[in-house]
């Protein structure tokens, strides 16, 4: 999955006071992308990620001036990664804004995970820039990744929308299928699995039995806990579960959410996901398809 980038690039997220060096890399986000030089672009079905993107970062010694407002943003292994909070900086010959969404096969793996984490503290920053309690100018935080509000004192923490992804499955002997859905208004064709965000109040396992009625009008039961995922493309700490269906499997598809929701035995299960290595959902697809109910066994 895309934060699984090897041992050599462990990601390390403590906030530390560094000042930004010559050879650290520098993320800037505007126009909608990450300042980047990018080849091989890809096309803009991001879901289904053209293969073949090379990516490169920038570092504090390529840039024509060095931005004004630095913030350190985490290491991966030995590299260090600054966010520039200005508006513009100067971007060196060769590098551009390249959406963040057509990245998500790029190579190398692991600056494909700085860029997509880099995104979601960008949006967190530039969206608290003034309080939301009074008004006032926010503030940085000196040893510590919270904003603050020196008129009212109010703190603001990093934005975490935790969120399931549900696969539904139903096994009777050597018969053994898993729900795939398409979600409506969407370019991609992938098809995917029942997920939603967790509500105020409500255990994840509740988000997984709501969604899954509302969606495909299905009752669960049998939950197991697969793995968690940071999908910084939405601000979302995915949570994984494997359920079984509880009684009728006809599906009722909510129309404002999918286009279209259907049962897959294992041989039915496209092979799009096949070489999926930046998804929880196309690890799960997978993994039921090769596995079936071994998946969670």
């Amino acid at each position: 999955m895309i934060q699984e980038v090897g041992p050599e690039h462990v990601f390390d997220n403590r906030f530390e006071p560094h000042e930004c060096g010559l050879d650290d890399y520098v993320l800037h986000y505007a126009q909608g992308g990450c300042l980047a030089r990018v080849t091989h672009v890809g096309g803009a079905d991001a879901d289904a990620g053209d293969s073949g993107e090379e990516v490169e970062l920038p570092t504090l010694a390529d840039l024509p001036r060095p931005p004004a407002r630095l913030t350190y943003a985490f290491s991966l292994g030995e590299r260090r990664f600054f966010l520039a909070l200005d508006d513009s900086v100067s971007a060196p010959r060769g590098f551009a804004y390249a959406p963040v969404s057509w990245l998500r096969r790029a190579e190398p793996q692991h600056l494909l995970f700085a860029v997509a984490t880099g995104s979601q503290l960008d949006r967190w920053y530039r969206a608290n820039r003034f309080c939301g309690r009074c008004g006032a100018r926010t503030e940085l935080a000196p040893r510590s990744r919270e904003i603050v509000c020196p008129e009212c004192a109010a703190v603001v923490y990093p934005k975490i929308c935790p969120g399931v992804i549900c696969a539904v499955t139903w096994c009777d002997g050597d018969d053994e299928r898993i729900v795939l859905t398409r979600y409506a208004g969407r370019t991609t064709a992938l098809w995917a699995l029942v997920a939603g965000f967790t509500e105020i109040g409500e255990p994840l396992e509740d988000t997984v039995r709501r969604e899954v009625m509302e969606e495909v009008g299905l009752a669960v039961k049998n939950l197991r806990f697969y793995k968690s995922q940071p999908w910084s493309f939405t601000d979302t700490l995915l949570v994984g579960f494997w359920c079984e269906v509880d009684g009728d499997p006809a599906i009722t598809l909510d129309r404002t959410e999918l286009k279209e929701a259907r049962w897959f035995s294992r041989a039915e299960i496209p092979l799009e996901r096949t070489g999926d290595r930046t998804s929880l959902t196309g690890e799960m697809i997978e993994r039921f398809r090769l596995m079936g109910r071994a998946a969670w066994a």
